[in-house]
Order: structure tokens, then sequence, then C-alpha cells
């Protein structure tokens, strides 16, 4: 015999969810990976102050690929890894710079918004 109608839904349900979470992880692991590698290749340069503005880009790929959520977290993992590894002082959440912690605080704005406005309609998190 078939699944009854309810245990069909609530296994469809879980199975939504493990999707889910799945593209959130991927979409913010992504995202970290490149901001790692792009805070490696831009730092010491003249136009590291410019890399999160350019890196709006890439979070905005990602919330249109994976969703709202990985889109935050992505947003939250590369401004962690930006002031981690990119800006000065090295090593440190401060960021020295006042136009490198602007470019910053934009990057976290645009990466937040471009999740909500951008996410695919299914992702779970969407303006209505």
């Amino acid at each position: 015999m078939g699944m009854k109608l309810p245990a069909l839904i609530a296994r469809q349900d879980w199975n939504l969810r493990r999707l889910r979470c799945g593209d959130l992880l991927i979409g913010a692991l992504t995202s970290t990976v490149a901001a790692l590698g792009i805070s490696l290749i831009a730092a010491g340069r003249r136009w590291e102050v410019f890399v999160p503005l350019i890196f709006s880009l890439v979070l905005l790929g990602t919330a249109a690929r994976f969703g709202a959520r990985a889109g935050m977290a992505a947003t939250l993992a590369a401004s962690l890894v930006f002031a981690v590894f990119l800006f000065s002082p090295r090593g440190s959440l401060r960021v020295g710079i006042e136009a490198e912690r602007a470019n910053l605080v934009w990057m976290m704005l645009m990466g937040i918004a471009f999740s909500f406005f951008f996410a695919p309609p299914n992702s779970g998190l969407r303006r209505s």
C-alpha cells in the first residue's frame, strides 16, 4: 500500500528543509572561501578599501542562487573575513580606517537587501 497523505506531506516537508539547509551551507561556504581568496589577493594593495563594495556582486549572486538565508549568512561571514584578514589591524575584528569601515557597512547593508529582494520565491524568506 502507499503512504498515507499526512505522512507523505511530512516527508516532503522534511526533504524541503534539508534542501534549504544544504543551500544555506553551500552558499555561505562558497562566499566565505571567495572572501578569503579576495582578501589574500587584495591585502596591501591600494584598492583593498573597495573590495567590500565589489564583493557585493558575489553576495547578489549568492542570494539569487541559494536564497535569502544563504545571502544573509554569506554577508555576515564575508564581513567577518574582511574585518579579520583584509583590513588593518589584521587579526582583529576592529577596522581602523574610517573609509574601510564605511565600505564594510555598505556591503553589509547591500548584502542583506540583496538577500531579500533577489532571493528566489521558494527560498523560504521573501518579501511579500
